[in-house]
């Protein structure tokens, strides 16, 4: 006669299974958020290491991300361009389409920070703090 299968036990393992599935996709998924989403030492538009030249400019830094100097000039000149102040001709490559993209990111960033402040998002912490204790 055939092995006699314990279908409870088989269950129980199977479930134990994706529960720790579930819990690496809850972990992998804050480790993504934080670790390429959100660096402090990294332009939040373009990626690249932010030095201590980034910021040693005599103007004032004004912006709402982390940015590398190159971005930063663009952010400012982008400011510029939907208040209708100082436009400098010379940069005709900022043209509509270019400010729609800076408007688009910005947009996306704050959806970023809407999502993390969501009650579901708060949920994914609280229980990713209790698995990795």
């Amino acid at each position: 006669m055939a092995e006699v299968i314990d279908f409870k036990e088989k269950s129980q393992k199977l479930q134990e299974e994706e529960l720790l599935r579930l819990n690496q996709l809850k972990v992998d998924s804050l480790r993504k958020y934080f670790q390429c989403m959100r660096c402090a030492f990294r332009c939040a538009r373009c990626g690249t290491t932010i030095t201590e030249e980034d910021y040693t400019s005599t103007e004032p830094y004004n912006a709402p991300y982390p940015f590398c100097k190159v971005c930063y000039n663009e952010y400012a000149e982008y400011q510029k361009r939907i208040k209708n102040t100082e436009v400098d001709k010379r940069y005709y490559w900022y043209n509509d389409e270019w400010v729609n993209m800076w408007r688009c990111w910005l947009e996306y960033q704050k959806s970023l920070e809407s999502y993390r402040e969501s009650p579901e998002f708060i949920k994914l912490l609280d229980e990713v703090e209790k698995i990795l204790k």
